[in-house]
């Protein structure tokens, strides 16, 4: 073989393989373009779906704007002004249904306490001594008393259709009297019913309600009653509608002091039932607080006992009524 014919064979060797080099890195290009465009289109539908849906910055951002045009504003402003008139008139409300003024126990009871307390915690408070200077509220407590007093003590009340019962019912036509004598001067206008000194009578009045009548307990309900009141049951007197006036705690017991009730402790059952007599005077039980506490406030519950007498507060009628006596 002559030397030109091997010079272009070598040629020839080296064409093909600089030929194949070339058709393999052809080959090896061809899927890293593929994987460039795949990653491309990824990329791009990425910021395509990130601006058809904006993020949470942008939700917040638009909402800020929002809020801040002038309109918007405006009605926020007048939502929140009703807003805090409403709430200043719901307080109000409340305040006016609580108050001492406005506050009424509408419940009828068997029981009807004068001088009328006040507000939903039954208040009777006011500020013992002598006048000006001391004293304070009690002389309008005792011109209610004066005011309920005339009805008993005038001469005309036995010049009426009134008669002396001596514990058995009226006859047809008449009422029977309620005799005063028997309560203690100390419960008395010129006494002025013990406020000045501290030691104040309060007074529990029958309601005139209309057909009620107590029913007596027998022996068997003294013996198995076992909540009945020790004075209630060892010393029962049928002819009266047991009364009865407890602190509601051990403290309050305490703070109460002894008590005196005049004239009797209970409600005579020959002045029942109402029956609308227009000349009716109904019974009294006056207490007398001997020895109360000043300065703190006396919860005291009154029960009257009869076998048909219901102890719950919010019965009709109920034979329960509550006082808080706070005396300055």
């Amino acid at each position: 073989m002559t030397d030109t014919s091997r010079q272009e064979n070598r040629e020839a060797f080296v064409m093909e393989n600089m030929d194949g080099k070339k058709e393999d890195e052809t080959t090896e290009e061809v899927p890293f373009k593929v994987e460039n465009i795949n990653v491309a289109s990824a990329i791009e539908a990425k910021e395509r779906d990130k601006a058809s849906r904006p993020g949470k910055e942008g939700r917040v951002k638009g909402f800020r704007s929002w809020l801040a045009k002038p309109r918007v504003m405006w009605w926020i402003a007048v939502m929140l002004a009703i807003l805090l008139i409403t709430v200043v008139l719901i307080i109000t409300l409340l305040a006016m249904k609580d108050s001492p003024e406005t506050y009424q126990d509408t419940t009828p009871r068997l029981m009807m306490v004068l001088p009328r307390p006040k507000g939903p915690y039954q208040l009777i408070q006011f500020r013992h001594g002598s006048l000006p200077h001391e004293g304070a509220a009690w002389p309008i407590l005792v011109n209610e008393l004066s005011s309920l007093m005339s009805n008993y003590d005038s001469k005309l009340n036995i010049d009426r259709n009134r008669t002396e019962c001596f514990g058995q019912l009226p006859p047809d036509g008449y009422a029977c009297y309620f005799d005063t004598s028997q309560i203690s001067p100390d419960c008395r206008a010129n006494n002025f019913y013990g406020y000045q000194d501290g030691t104040p009578c309060i007074f529990l009045q029958f309601p005139n309600i209309t057909g009620w009548k107590p029913q007596p307990y027998n022996t068997r309900d003294l013996e198995m009653n076992r909540y009945l009141p020790k004075e209630l049951r060892y010393g029962y007197n049928p002819a009266f509608a047991f009364i009865d006036c407890q602190g509601d705690t051990d403290i309050d017991k305490e703070n109460m002091g002894p008590v005196l009730f005049m004239p009797e402790q209970g409600f005579p059952v020959n002045f029942f039932p109402y029956t609308s007599h227009p000349d009716y005077m109904p019974p009294l039980v006056v207490i007398r607080f001997r020895q109360p506490k000043t300065g703190v406030a006396i919860s005291i519950t009154c029960k009257l006992w009869a076998k048909n007498v219901s102890h719950q507060y919010d019965v009709v009628p109920s034979g329960v009524t509550r006082l808080t006596l706070l005396i300055d």
